[in-house]
This record gives structure tokens, C-alpha cells and sequence, in this order.
């Protein structure tokens, strides 16, 4: 017998053998990890299909979970706003005031005359924040902030700042978020980088598409007699072919909402919501 040839044999069998368990296993660590992009980075798989975004952080945020009520206006709140006729409407729960005289603004950024205007003449003015531009409306949209974030669509504490043609303030309607009760402690939530991550798996972000900015806020879609429910989440405008979609990740279980058919549901409550209510609730208990 040839034991030198029957000693190769082996060694290449043995090699054949190492191989295939080497490949068994890189497989088995793949399934049981379906959720990883692989070798390839988030960054990559996003320059491949051509999709931008703005500089995101990888570290988390912290988030609370609360409830909060819409207050009603005083006439007492209205008296004292001046250069500007306002009444109440909707049950002393809006405010609609007419400017004596516009003030200028801006589409794209808050302009020092409109700043000065509501710090100084709108009731509570500084609660809120620019939120963005609505063309559809020509009318600026400011956002009541919360637990020092933003609430993200929603009419219950906005500003809207209605513009004539030359682009200036001729008058607003306004709604206030007064009391506010905890649900949950604020806790570490995901990061921005880490809800951009779960939108492209969720399969949200076309090829050739634009991120244009991710914004951390509180959104709600649970609506109680005692207040309604405010979850954190990650808000992100994505562009694509002229048309501009908001997708909204909750920064705690990874749900993703897209605005654009949310908006169609007329008003029906969420999966989302739903479900990070009972858990504060049985937190709760």
C-alpha cells in the first residue's frame, strides 16, 4: 500500500472537511442574526442605492412617555396681545388673532421680526418651535414643545402663521398642550443613526432618495378623556422624485409609521399606539 498517496488523501479530506463546517457555521450565525446588514455597513448599502442623509448620531437619546390635555383659552389670554385682533373658537380651545400690521417672514428659517413677534405678542410664545413650511397652505408651522421636544403633527399645540403673497404674517391660529402627566420615566432610546437603520430594512427608502432631516419629537395616536398619549419617536423627511414622504420610527420598540398613509386612516388609532400604551400602563400598575 502507497502510504505516503493514502497520507494525502487524508490531509485533503480533512481540509474538504474543515471547509465545509467553516461554511456551516458562518451560516448558521447569519440566521440566527437575520436582522444584521452583514458585512456590507448601513453606509454602504445607503451609497449603493443612491440615498442621502444628513449627518446623524449614533448615540441614543432619552425619551419619557406622558399624557397631555389641550388647555382652553381665557378672554383673560387674549386681552393682553397686542397689535393684533384675536377672538377664541372651538370651545375656547383656539386662537384666531389678525395682524394690525404683517410681519415679515421667511419660508425657510424663523426671521428676527417674527421671532420678536412671538416672544412678545402671542400668548406663551416661546413654547413653541419653526417647525417647517406647509406650500399646500402658504402658512408656517410651529410645534409646542414639550419635555423639551417637540409634539410632531399634531393641532392640539401648534402655531400657524398664515402669509399673503409678499410673505408676511397677516395672522395666526394657535392651540396650547397645558397639563401634563407621566407614564414613563425617561429611559435611553435608540439613536438617530440606529431609526434610519430600521426604516431602510423596513423597506421605506427608495433608491435615489433624499433624507433631508431627522427630527426627535412626541407623537401621538391614543386619545383618552383624561388626556391623550405621547410616545417618543424619530422623525424623518425623505424626498423622492418630487414627492416628500414623513416616516415616523418609535424610538423604543422600532415601529415604523409612514405619515403620508397614516393621514389616510381618518383618525384611526395605530399599532403603534396602541401597543406602547399598554406597556406603559402595565409598567404602571
Amino acid at each position: 500500500m502507497d502510504w505516503k498517496k493514502t497520507e494525502i488523501i487524508f490531509i485533503i479530506a480533512f481540509l474538504l472537511l474543515d471547509i465545509f463546517l467553516a461554511v456551516m457555521l458562518f451560516n448558521k450565525q447569519a440566521t440566527n442574526d437575520p436582522d444584521k446588514l452583514g458585512n456590507d455597513t448601513l453606509q454602504e448599502h445607503l451609497k449603493t442605492d443612491n440615498i442621502s442623509y444628513p449627518k446623524l448620531s449614533s448615540k441614543p437619546v432619552m425619551g419619557e412617555i406622558f399624557t397631555a390635555t389641550q388647555s382652553a383659552f381665557s378672554p383673560k389670554d387674549i386681552a393682553d396681545l397686542k397689535d393684533q385682533s384675536a377672538t377664541l373658537t372651538n370651545n375656547s380651545s383656539k386662537i384666531q388673532s389678525v395682524l394690525k400690521t404683517p410681519v415679515i417672514a421667511n419660508k425657510e428659517k424663523e426671521t428676527p421680526e417674527l421671532a420678536s413677534f412671538i416672544k412678545e405678542k402671542v400668548y406663551k410664545g416661546s413654547s413653541y418651535q419653526f417647525w417647517k413650511y406647509d406650500e399646500e397652505n402658504n402658512e408656517l408651522i410651529y410645534n409646542q414643545v414639550v419635555k423639551d421636544n417637540m409634539v410632531l403633527f399634531d393641532d392640539g399645540g401648534q402655531l400657524l402663521f398664515h402669509l399673503n403673497d409678499a410673505n408676511k404674517v397677516i395672522s395666526y391660529e394657535q392651540t396650547y398642550l397645558g397639563k401634563q402627566d407621566d407614564l414613563q420615566e425617561k429611559t435611553n432610546l435608540m439613536s438617530s443613526m440606529d431609526a434610519l437603520e430600521v426604516i431602510y430594512q423596513h423597506g421605506d427608502l427608495k433608491t435615489d432618495s433624499d433624507v433631508l432631516n431627522a427630527t426627535f419629537g412626541y407623537y401621538t395616536t391614543v386619545q383618552l378623556s383624561s388626556g391623550d398619549v405621547y410616545f417618543p419617536v424619530w422623525c424623518f423627511e425623505v424626498k423622492h422624485k418630487k414627492e416628500t414622504n414623513y416616516f415616523l420610527v418609535n424610538a423604543k420598540d422600532e415601529q415604523v409609521i409612514n405619515m403620508n398613509e397614516a393621514r389616510s386612516l381618518d383618525g384611526e388609532t395605530t399599532s403603534m399606539g396602541k401597543d406602547i400604551f399598554k406597556e406603559a400602563v402595565f409598567n404602571q400598575e
